[in-house]
C-alpha cells in the first residue's frame, strides 16, 4: 500500500513543521494515519519518512534541490503573480542559512535512496520512493479554482482567521471529492472544524496553518501519483516545483 507524506517544512531548525501521512491506493481506501505539527532534526525526519514501507511519495513545501542557477521562483511569479501567489526566494533563504529542505532532501536521497527529481513520477511510474517539492499556494489556486490566493499567513489575527476558515472550507470540499475517508480521521476533523480556527490564538494559530498545509501537501502527493498527467514541473535540475495544471481545477 503506497504512502503519501505531506510536509509543510519549517525552513529553519527549531520551528514546527506540519506533517501528514496518507495511506491507500484509491479514493475509496485512502485514509489519514497521522496529522500533527512538531519540531524535527532533518536527519531524524528523513529517517521517519523512510520508515514507511513500500512505495512513497513525499510532497514537501521547501526547496529540495538548490544551486545558484535556480530560477523556478521567477517562473512561479510569472504564472501565479496575478493571483498574489508568488514564491519566496530560495536564494534569499539560503543566504540566511535556511537550508532545512536541502538538508532533508540530501538525507532522503543519500541515506535512503529517494528520487528527488519527478521525471519518472510525472511519466506515470507509480512504483518507487520519491520526494518532490510543492508550493501550497499553487495547489490552492489551481485545485480550489481561486481568483486570488488565500491570505492566511500574515497580517492581523482576524484576517488570518478569515483566511484559515476559507482554507478549511475549500480543503474539506476537495477531500470530499478526492479522498473522502481522510475526513474520518479525528485529527483531520479537528483541524477542519471552523471552531478550531475561531478558537486559535498565537502558537495554535500557526500550528493550524502548518497542519492544513501538511494535509494539502499529502493530498497533492496522492493526486500527483494517481494522475500525473494533471501535473507539471516548473523549473529544472537546479530547482523545481511540481504544480497542478490548470485543467485539474475543474
Amino acid at each position: 500500500m503506497p504512502t503519501f507524506v505531506g510536509l509543510d517544512l519549517a525552513w529553519s531548525q527549531g520551528k514546527e513543521s506540519g506533517v501528514c501521512w496518507l495511506e491507500g491506493a484509491s479514493a475509496d481506501e485512502i485514509v489519514c494515519t497521522r496529522l500533527e505539527a512538531c519540531t524535527w532534526e532533518m536527519s531524524d525526519l528523513a529517517d521517519d519518512v523512510a520508515e514507511a514501507e513500500g512505495d512513497v511519495v513525499a510532497a514537501i513545501d521547501a526547496p529540495l534541490l538548490y544551486d545558484e542557477c535556480r530560477w523556478v521562483e521567477r517562473e512561479i511569479g510569472r504564472r501565479f503573480g496575478k493571483y498574489q501567489a508568488s514564491a519566496h526566494s530560495a536564494h534569499y533563504a539560503v543566504r540566511r542559512g535556511y537550508t532545512a529542505g536541502i538538508d532533508l532532501g540530501r538525507g532522503l536521497e543519500e541515506q535512503h535512496g529517494f528520487d528527488l527529481f519527478p521525471t519518472q513520477l510525472l511519466g506515470g511510474d507509480q512504483s518507487g520512493r520519491y520526494a518532490v517539492e510543492v508550493y501550497p499556494h499553487t495547489i490552492h489556486v489551481r485545485l480550489f479554482n481561486l481568483d486570488e490566493r488565500i491570505a492566511y499567513k500574515r497580517g492581523k489575527v482576524a484576517l488570518k482567521k478569515q483566511g484559515l476558515l476559507k482554507y478549511q472550507q475549500h480543503l474539506t470540499r476537495l477531500l470530499k471529492r478526492e479522498a473522502p475517508l481522510v475526513l474520518e480521521h479525528d485529527d483531520v476533523q479537528r483541524h477542519l472544524d471552523p471552531q478550531t480556527a475561531h478558537d486559535a490564538r498565537g502558537r495554535s494559530l500557526k500550528r493550524l496553518d502548518d497542519t492544513l498545509d501538511g494535509l494539502t501537501c499529502a493530498l497533492a502527493a496522492y493526486l500527483l501519483w494517481r494522475d500525473p498527467a494533471q501535473w507539471e514541473r516548473l523549473g529544472d535540475e537546479h530547482g523545481y516545483i511540481v504544480a497542478p495544471m490548470r485543467q485539474a481545477s475543474g
